[in-house]
């Protein structure tokens, strides 16, 4: 594969992969996102910055933030995303490793977002900001 669909899957396969074992539905990029407010659900999204010039150690460097949009209905309260916050800060913990490939993603930091109400749902960004490095070719 190649750097950026690397760097993505590296983010949205740990984000399934907790979907999975804590039983919430995740839509991610380009994916329809669940219209009933029934269930919470977690979107993924990708925001990247500049890449770093390569250093002597042959390496490439990138920072961005993996944005993980937690959606519950807007009538449930706070709990439900707070619970669903600190385990997705559990999971991503700062200095965590993710690789996938040529690419090692490590965490930097987790933050919250404010929490935002619209048609029926409440949601709360958490930025999962880090750094990414590659061997170069």
């Amino acid at each position: 594969m190649g750097y950026f669909e690397d760097l993505t899957k590296v983010f949205d396969i740990a984000l399934m992969n907790f979907g999975g074992t804590n039983s919430v539905a995740i839509a991610l990029e380009n994916i329809d996102a669940p219209t009933s407010t029934d269930a919470p659900y977690l979107a993924g999204f990708m925001l990247l910055a500049d890449t770093e010039q390569a250093d002597l150690g042959f390496t490439e460097q990138r920072a961005g933030i993996y944005q993980v949009d937690i959606n519950v209905a807007s009538v449930k309260g706070s709990a439900t995303i707070n619970k669903l916050a600190d385990s997705l800060n559990s999971y991503f913990r700062a200095g965590s490793t993710l690789r996938r490939n040529a690419i090692c993603a490590e965490v930097q930091s987790v933050s919250l977002g404010p929490l935002i109400v619209e048609n029926g749902w409440a949601k709360r960004p958490l930025s999962i900001n880090f750094i990414a490095f590659t061997a170069r070719i």
